[in-house]
């Protein structure tokens, strides 16, 4: 029998929000916690933790000392700007979405080495270095050896990046100095060690890995390591079955610009009561969602 915890991930602190939370996942989940950053007041299904949001993988490493040994099956992890179809609850998650019970879900993985687009966390990954001093995570995560054997269990890349996309991604950063460009470029393209990227405002993970997954997703928290590398490549490093957004029934819906979120939202003049009345068809998520625009 499962036992879900669905974790609604803040990525700053807004008390405003558990209320309406609670009330949307009412009698859909027994087992809802809110993970907030610095969080001092005295809701009880509230987890304060200690990190920035550019870092909230280590949100579920802290969340997951309070919720290890209560019998969770599964760990349903969402943002807290992001609407769950209405129709999907505890009992029912994975007929709907397609989503194997032995499975762990994430959108996608998205390899360095064949991402033609610019994304500015190729820079990062590039300057990632996890044996920084004063994180001594040497003995916690696997050596690139280890890594490298679970990347090709998974069918992904773990070579160099070719240069004309570290070309491109470098040439395109604004935020480098010249130095720092030419630092990069030297590179050539090599990782200290293995990374794969991935959108990761909503994730699955089975109990059967949710201790190194929280493990390895505080230790690259320690080192300072993108979220949307972070969680990717932990998932990649613990679990044997990983489903994808093109593996499922259901799919996403992402609103990257107004123009998104008026396509899509604009109908339901922001009443959650009408877009749950009215949810898209074969929609797991919609996202962002600024709930405190909407009634």
């Amino acid at each position: 029998m499962n036992k879900t915890a669905l974790l609604i991930i803040y990525n700053h602190r807004f008390d405003r929000n558990i209320p309406i939370l609670n009330n949307i996942y009412k009698g859909r989940f027994s087992n809802v916690f809110h993970i907030v950053p610095f969080y001092d007041g005295d809701e009880e299904n509230v987890i304060p933790v200690y990190e920035s949001s550019f870092q909230f993988s280590g949100y579920i490493s802290q969340a997951y000392t309070h919720l290890k040994g209560k019998g969770f099956t599964h760990y349903f992890v969402v943002a807290d700007d992001m609407v769950i179809d209405p129709e999907i609850d505890e009992t029912n998650l994975w007929e709907k979405s397609g989503i194997s019970h032995d499975s762990c879900y994430i959108l996608e993985l998205t390899s360095f080495q064949t991402r033609k687009k610019h994304w500015e966390r190729t820079i990062e990954a590039l300057g990632y270095n996890p044996y920084v001093k004063g994180a001594e995570i040497k003995n916690v995560i696997p050596s690139v050896e280890e890594a490298t054997e679970r990347f090709k269990f998974h069918n992904l890349p773990t070579g160099d990046i070719p240069f004309k996309y570290v070309y491109k991604n470098v040439r395109r950063n604004r935020s480098l100095n010249t130095c720092e460009k030419l630092q990069l470029l030297r590179r050539r393209g090599r990782l200290a060690y293995p990374l794969v990227g991935g959108y990761s405002d909503i994730l699955l993970v089975t109990a059967d890995v949710m201790e190194k997954f929280a493990l390895y997703c505080g230790a690259f928290a320690a080192t300072r390591l993108f979220v949307e590398v972070a969680i990717p490549t932990a998932l990649v490093l613990t679990s044997n079955k990983i489903q994808c957004d093109k593996d499922l029934k259901l799919k996403e819906k992402t609103l990257w610009n107004e123009e998104d979120h008026s396509r899509v939202l604009g109908k339901y003049n922001f009443s959650l009561e009408a877009l749950n009345k009215d949810y898209p068809e074969d929609t797991l998520f919609i996202h962002p969602v600024k709930l405190s625009k909407w009634k």
